[in-house]
């Protein structure tokens, strides 16, 4: 990358605004159960006493500790902590010599003495109808989008680069086929396309990137097609020829290199699309399955309760993709306008 380009993104706020707030939600992702309040496999702890309680709400608890219980450490950093613990809310206990009186909202609950400790959990985006932390779930629900859109994203690239130089560079029958292919499928449904992936092979992580990117390809494939039927009758082609390096070093070591511009637009399109194709797979029960959290299928098992007054368990969800998607699609405006040569020949 040279530097005049550098210089642009630098000089560009929104390429650096969307940038810094994507790599932040990249660390949050990748770092989340060392932030989130419930650092559990999939953050599902449930505490059905505190079901569906409001933002910014807070509970007493005592937690009977499990020795079975693991603790936070490397090994678990990105899976989350087995918990075999019990957590119980509570307005005000007795401690009897061998028994434990708990109170909560006017229920009294008799347990024999055991290990534990008091506690308190805050509720910044509410609970769900299980008692989960919608917070903790939201996070990890980033990193599932995150991680399938960036998966997704270079199934696309690497199959639509290759395809594309393919057919744009040699042309003929070859290009003839490549169009076949991209027309072909391009006249397949997107969503059909991933059901009929995700129904032949099951449902998983990596099924579903693969089933997302193998419905992206064709808008790169048809990008890099055009920039390299430009690109080749240019004067540092011919001379490459001339030098007789070969096609495939001429292609992918001076032809591709001078595309980079608009591939990386594509793919910040690209990254936007994945998300929402996911939301929308796990939001139709195609995606990610519960208990693993991710933003589709938060909208889809909270939908009755949403509409029914507890709005907040649709609203973050849905934030946290248009936030996404929106970051995503100003970075590619910005990259648009940062490699585009015209707007910049008096630079």
């Amino acid at each position: 990358m040279s530097k005049a380009i550098l210089k642009r993104i630098f000089h560009n706020k929104t390429a650096i605004i969307t940038s810094a707030s994507l790599v932040f939600l990249f660390l949050l992702s990748v770092c989340a159960f060392i932030i989130i309040p419930d650092n559990t496999i999939d953050s599902n702890r449930q505490i059905p006493q505190l079901a569906l309680s409001t933002p910014g709400s807070s509970q007493k608890i005592i937690i009977i500790q499990n020795s079975e219980t693991s603790k936070a450490d490397f090994t678990n950093l990105w899976k989350g902590r087995r918990d075999l613990d019990e957590y119980i809310p509570y307005d005000r206990i007795i401690e009897g010599s061998d028994n434990i009186e708990i109170w909560y909202k006017g229920t009294m609950r008799n347990i024999v003495s055991q290990k534990y400790k008091r506690s308190r959990v805050f509720y910044l985006f509410g609970s769900d109808k299980f008692g989960r932390d919608v917070l903790s779930r939201i996070i990890l629900g980033l990193r599932i989008s995150l991680t399938i859109g960036l998966l997704a994203v270079l199934v696309s690239l690497t199959i639509g680069i290759v395809i594309g130089s393919l057919g744009g560079f040699y042309g003929g029958k070859i290009d003839a086929l490549v169009m076949l292919i991209i027309n072909t499928s391009w006249s397949i449904p997107t969503l059909l396309l991933a059901f009929a992936i995700i129904l032949a092979f099951g449902k998983g992580l990596m099924v579903i990137f693969l089933a997302v990117g193998l419905t992206m390809w064709v808008d790169v494939a048809r990008l890099v097609r055009g920039q390299v039927m430009q690109e080749k009758s240019k004067n540092y082609v011919i001379a490459s020829q001339v030098l007789g390096l070969r096609d495939m070093t001429t292609l992918f070591k001076h032809i591709l290199p001078n595309i980079i511009g608009p591939i990386l637009v594509m793919a910040a399109a690209n990254f936007a699309t994945a998300i929402l194709v996911e939301a929308g797979l796990s939001y139709l029960g195609f995606g990610i399955q519960p208990p693993t959290p991710s933003l589709g299928n938060m909208l889809k098992e909270n939908y009755a309760y949403a509409t029914g007054g507890f709005v907040y368990l649709a609203f973050f969800p849905i934030l946290a993709i248009m936030v996404l998607v929106l970051c995503f699609n100003l970075l590619g405006t910005a990259l648009r306008d940062v490699f585009d040569t015209k707007s910049n020949l008096n630079e």
